[in-house]
């Protein structure tokens, strides 16, 4: 009896503790006078605009039902006449509507209400025009249940660069625990642009002064501080031109699809080379942001994560990754040529095979082309053309390992300069963007220790699950193999890294990325969306700018060598330029093509293209620089690249006015309205 006596006096000690020190709404005179409590007023968020200021995302107004609790508590009855005529009007029930409202604690579990007792709760988040007039005309009838009008964040344009805008959502207890600033009413991005600047674009929340009796009830109002809404985003996207490759994409798929290819996916990056701005990213398949507005249901985000609906949640286009195929021989000609593997006048076998580590690799058809220069093996693609000069680092590297020293893995070493293997930097969210990767010895070692036991087991069982006698062979060898080799590093792994094969993977923004130095003077970006913060007067509160990550290690001369042999008005000799051939402007750009093997799947189709070129200091430069992909779709000729000549069309303004004035990105800020 006295420990129970005792532990109802502590706590009763700790409540008052609480409610005379911690307790925000504490009563601040005597208990027979009213004190003064705040309510929360959400501010609207800022816009979010493309380079010419047209809203990508905007607010809208919307009417919302709510109900104030402790009015109801003085009735009689506790409010459940008015909470069972409100559930017949929002087609709920009366004893979800009790819940809603009740505020939560340990014995009171969601749903409930996680804001203050004496404030409105939402019970309706986009009322129907019945429901706010049955309300607003028989107020004798809802005691207690209100009508407002909030501002809610709105897609004027509704899945256009859907991937780069993110979402946004109601805080949780997560939000609040990182962020004590945070109200309940508070709306936050949770990704996308809308997460990376959520500071600005959230604005600062008004108050509503609430005098509250000593047992806590509202009796009555004071002042009312206005809500200021957040800052406007102004980003680099191009509008019309993220519409134009959103459509191309769109349009590519079903034609791959019509042709008999899978075709489940694709990417689109349009970036400007010299700024490092992105003006264009699309993805397929996408989805529309507004079902996020005012919550999602767990059944649309289950369609929106699911993989047999193509994962439309995910941005391929920065956070997919992908074996790059023959668009990474960008990288290798720069390794090759500046550390004095081949050079620039002389050529070099391109055989319709050529057997490394015992196994025979052969060019696209097995193609044989005899010697050829790296201009032609470029243009042309020749796949063996690089296994032999990379194949012979191998060897080269392995001699320096057998003596103890370190391998010099140059070709690695030009690929991480290129930006493979680390994050690009985008300003999105980290989770958002990927690295890509490679192989090297150590990676190698390092996964084979950390996975062998699995190797060796799945090679003793078989996969007997595969119900595919080739393919369930294949799986078992490669397991067996994997178990007692899985840590060695061949030459035929640095043969099919030259082509962008084996593990080598990439996302379309790392390739647009790693073309963008190879015309713009070497500098590789961490590229941006954002250009500008502008607040509510139109002054410009914070400029972004891309930084320069770094200057690859490739002499100008190299760079232009390479850009200039894949110049598209070289005809037939440049594979990339196929659909491109009876334009009045190929000889204006240029591209790689990629066709990238995936085990067990059809091809993936690349094209990295970039122009208008122009010189500058008589290196070759250009405006944009633009990567298309799509899964499962074939070589880069017959997919990515018709796909990408849709858009240069737009461009050039081939047949219609040009999606973007003067062949060029626009580089100054648009007049944003306020409050737009």
């Amino acid at each position: 009896m006295i420990a129970l006596v005792a532990s109802m006096m502590l706590t009763l000690f700790a409540r008052l503790y609480y409610v005379q020190l911690l307790d925000p709404d504490k009563p601040q005179q005597s208990a027979h006078l009213t004190h003064d409590a705040k309510i929360v007023i959400p501010a609207p968020r800022g816009l979010i605009v493309d380079a010419n200021g047209t809203p990508l995302v905007a607010n809208t107004s919307v009417q919302q039902v709510t109900v104030t609790r402790d009015v109801l508590q003085r009735r009689a009855d506790k409010g459940r006449a008015v909470l069972a005529r409100l559930a017949s009007l929002l087609d709920t029930s009366a004893a979800l509507l009790a819940k809603q409202i009740t505020p939560c604690s340990p014995k009171v579990p969601a749903p409930c209400s996680t804001g203050k007792p004496f404030a409105p709760v939402t019970v309706s988040q986009r009322a129907p025009q019945r429901v706010v007039l049955a309300i607003s005309e028989h107020r004798e009838d809802y005691p207690g249940v209100a009508v407002q009008t909030v501002s809610v964040p709105s897609y004027p344009n509704a899945s256009l660069a859907a991937h780069l805008l993110g979402y946004t959502s109601q805080i949780t207890a997560a939000d609040k625990s990182r962020n004590s600033a945070l109200d309940d009413v508070d709306t936050i991005g949770v990704s996308g642009l809308e997460e990376q600047y959520d500071a600005a674009l959230r604005g600062i929340d008004g108050e509503q002064v609430v005098r509250l009796s000593p047992q806590g009830l509202a009796v009555g109002t004071g002042a009312t501080t206005r809500a200021q809404q957040g800052d406007t985003l102004v980003t680099s996207i191009d509008g019309r031109l993220q519409a134009l490759a959103e459509k191309s994409l769109a349009q590519q798929i079903k034609d791959s699809r019509k042709a008999g290819k899978a075709a489940p996916s694709g990417a689109v990056v349009i970036m400007d080379p010299q700024t490092g701005r992105i003006v264009a990213s699309a993805s397929y398949p996408t989805y529309d942001p507004t079902v996020f507005v005012g919550g999602v249901s767990n059944r649309e985000y289950a369609k929106l994560t699911s993989t047999a609906a193509n994962t439309p949640l995910l941005n391929r286009a920065i956070a997919g990754q992908y074996a790059p195929g023959s668009t990474f021989k960008l990288i290798t000609s720069s390794s090759l040529v500046e550390h004095g593997q081949i050079n620039l006048t002389d050529r070099y076998g391109c055989p319709g095979s050529l057997t490394i580590d015992g196994r025979v690799k052969t060019n696209f058809e097995s193609e044989s082309l005899g010697p050829i220069d790296l201009r032609d093996a470029l243009g042309y693609s020749c796949d063996t053309f690089f296994y032999r000069p990379t194949a012979g680092e191998y060897y080269a590297d392995q001699k320096r390992v057998a003596k103890d020293e370190k391998p010099r893995e140059w070709l690695q070493a030009m690929a991480r300069a290129y930006g493979v293997g680390t994050s690009p930097g985008v300003d999105l969210p980290a989770g958002e963007q990927s690295s890509g990767g490679y192989a090297d010895r150590e990676s190698r070692l390092a996964r084979w220790k950390a996975n062998r036991a699995t190797y060796c087991a799945n090679g003793r069982r078989g996969y007997p699950e595969v119900k595919d006698a080739k393919q369930r062979a294949y799986l078992t060898l490669l397991a067996k193999e994997n178990c007692t080799d899985g840590w060695r590093y061949r030459a035929g792994d640095n043969a099919d890294m030259s082509i962008g094969q084996g593990e080598t993977t990439m996302s379309p923004l790392q390739l647009a990325a790693a073309y963008s130095a190879l015309v713009n003077g070497g500098r590789l970006f961490e590229p941006t969306l954002g250009k500008a913060v502008v607040d509510g007067h139109g002054k410009v509160v914070k400029s972004i700018d891309a930084k320069v990550r770094r200057t690859v290690p490739v002499s100008q001369q190299t760079l232009d060598y390479i850009a200039r042999s894949l110049n598209f008005g070289r005809g037939y000799a440049v594979s990339g330029a196929f659909a491109y051939l009876k334009s009045g402007y190929k000889g204006r750009i240029g591209g790689k093509t990629g066709t990238a093997e995936v085990e067990g799947k059809q091809d993936t189709s690349w094209l990295a293209s970039w122009g208008p070129t122009y010189s500058k200091g008589g290196h070759v430069r250009a405006r944009f620089v633009m990567v298309g992909m799509v899964e499962q779709a074939g070589t880069g000729a017959t997919a990515a690249g018709p796909m990408l000549k849709r858009i240069w069309d737009g461009i050039f303004g081939v047949g219609s006015t040009p999606v973007v004035a003067h062949e060029r990105p626009r580089t100054t800020l648009p007049k944003v309205e306020a409050g737009r």
